[in-house]
């Protein structure tokens, strides 16, 4: 079985970007532009641009190196995820670069059309797209066991792409994904333990569970924490205290220190 040599999904050696001023999206902090790669190995495809609304602006190099952080880990993972799995089953998770046009700093990674929501990082699990789907949460599932329950990478969101032709060139490619962790090191959007447990409060194990030889492991006795959505949670500092399963603390819709972020928009992205 070939793996690819990295399950990163770049801007390759594209370093500039024609941004159309067509909206792709929009979310409570951020707006998703089209853009097109002027030079190098992705000229003229499509980009999507990313930049923080101005009153956010002050926080966008904190925001950006969380994203960063979440994305190298993420692709870490999905690295070994890639050697146990078939050819079809891979994943590239994209990981994009920060480009500064007239001024404002733009997150600028490959467009992915006919978008698909798999997981969210609060409990949420979309139950009707298959057996992509259930790849998608396994390697939830997968991303606890490997790092000995410290965390989960999930948020998954893209597509499959799908060639009849060549095997090799089927795969998920994913994008902005989020972490939960024990310790709360992966920015706004990672819920900490209670995360987690939430995930696994919903998540029931299937044939892509437990592959490689091993049974993997999950928590026990899990319970959602938080109110299941497919929009992407984000948490205030001054909730961060409550997110150790220790804390009795429950969230519930409405709550003015807890935010939904997603890019609301009735194109593919």
């Amino acid at each position: 079985m070939s793996s690819y040599s990295s399950a990163a999904r770049t801007n390759l050696t594209s370093q500039s970007v024609h941004i159309t001023g067509n909206k792709l999206g929009e979310g409570a902090f951020r707006v998703a532009y089209e853009g097109i790669y002027k030079g190098g190995n992705r000229n003229q495809q499509e980009a999507a641009c990313k930049c923080f609304k101005s009153i956010f602006r002050g926080l966008e190099n904190e925001f950006f190196a969380d994203d960063f952080r979440v994305a190298d880990k993420a692709i870490d993972i999905a690295e070994d995820w890639n050697s146990i799995v078939e050819e079809d089953e891979k994943i590239l998770m994209t990981k994009g670069d920060v480009m500064k046009k007239n001024g404002i700093k733009y997150l600028v990674e490959p467009f992915i059309r006919y978008w698909t929501k798999y997981t969210s990082n609060n409990g949420w699990i979309c139950s009707n797209e298959g057996w992509q789907g259930q790849a998608m949460e396994a390697f939830s599932h997968y991303s606890y066991h490997r790092t000995g329950g410290s965390l989960i990478v999930c948020d998954l969101q893209g597509r499959y792409r799908h060639d009849a032709r060549k095997m090799k060139k089927c795969r998920f490619e994913l994008t902005d994904p989020a972490i939960c962790s024990r310790r709360r090191s992966f920015g706004p959007t990672d819920l900490g333990e209670k995360g987690i447990h939430s995930f696994f409060a919903n998540h029931r194990c299937n044939h892509f569970c437990n592959i490689g030889g091993t049974r993997w492991q999950r928590p026990r006795d899990a319970q959602q924490w938080f109110p299941v959505s497919e929009g992407t949670s984000m948490i205030s500092s001054l909730l961060s205290g409550k997110l150790a399963l220790q804390s009795s603390a429950k969230f519930k819709l409405g709550q003015m220190d807890m935010i939904e972020e997603d890019f609301d928009s009735d194109s593919d992205y």
